[in-house]
């Protein structure tokens, strides 16, 4: 097994880029799993055909030998590399030891799909992640990003998925073809926002084939999506002015799941 201890090596650089730019992502059309239960994830995952760079320390070898074996498997190159030059690649405090680059993937929106979640522009990848483990969880059968979403394969939204990223059927679409997207489905599409056609909560009978739409932290649901939208919705609450979004989506997902 092939070692490194340089942090002029190439895979040691480009698995930092990719745990840090954004901008790197895009241009390589890859991304950067961290971590024993990311990183395990990934292995196990069908719709990733392949990890490309597999780097980990010994102390993780010891610690984590299924994952490290799993993973492995799946790998193109893999090497050992040194405690360094782990906190050197690492986005997280206390690094695991553990660093898998894959290409980007996504499983399609199924045409029998009959629940989902628009995000309109939210902005921050800890409720990003968040959202789309909550959609899973509660049986949502795809999650949409529209006007530029946080990046779905950035490591905090990796994280607050715990792995959801994976396996979550997406799209990402823009206003300008949503709205025809969604009514060719025959999908009926709820914004949620606070406006005085807006329906309660709690008090809506919803469709088969429902699509919700989570709007941006600060901006909430944007102009161009509400009016693709059939409906509006909010959430009646007391004590407080507003709810965090990833908090107002699992409230609403449980809904539309469960009616």
């Amino acid at each position: 097994m092939e070692e490194i201890s340089s942090r002029k090596n190439q895979n040691v650089r480009f698995m930092r880029e990719l745990l840090r730019s954004a901008n790197y992502r895009r241009q390589t059309d890859m991304f950067a799993a961290e971590g024993d239960h990311l990183c395990r994830e990934l292995a196990d995952c069908k719709d990733c055909s392949a990890i490309e760079y597999f780097l980990y320390t010994e102390k993780a070898a010891e610690k984590y030998p299924e994952t490290v074996k799993s993973v492995q498997a799946k790998a193109n190159f893999s090497a050992v590399i040194t405690d360094e030059l782990s906190e050197y690649i690492s986005d997280t405090k206390t690094p695991q030891g553990l660093f898998a680059a894959a290409e980007c993937f996504g499983r399609q929106i199924s045409e029998n799909a009959k629940k989902l979640v628009v995000l309109d522009g939210v902005q921050d990848p800890g409720n990003v992640g968040t959202m789309i483990r909550t959609a899973e969880a509660l049986g949502i059968d795809g999650v949409v990003f529209a006007n530029g979403c946080a990046d779905r394969f950035s490591p905090k939204t990796l994280r607050a998925s715990m792995g959801s990223v994976f396996r979550m059927p997406t799209l990402v679409a823009g206003a300008e073809n949503l709205g025809e997207w969604l009514r060719t489905r025959e999908f009926e599409t709820y914004a949620a926002m606070l406006d005085k056609s807006a329906v309660r909560l709690g008090e809506t009978a919803f469709p088969e084939k429902t699509a919700v739409v989570i709007g941006s932290e600060g901006a909430g649901v944007s102009c161009e999506i509400a009016k693709i939208c059939d409906k509006k919705l909010y959430i009646p609450i007391k004590g407080a002015e507003s709810l965090n979004a990833a908090v107002a989506a699992a409230i609403i997902i449980w809904e539309i799941t469960n009616k």
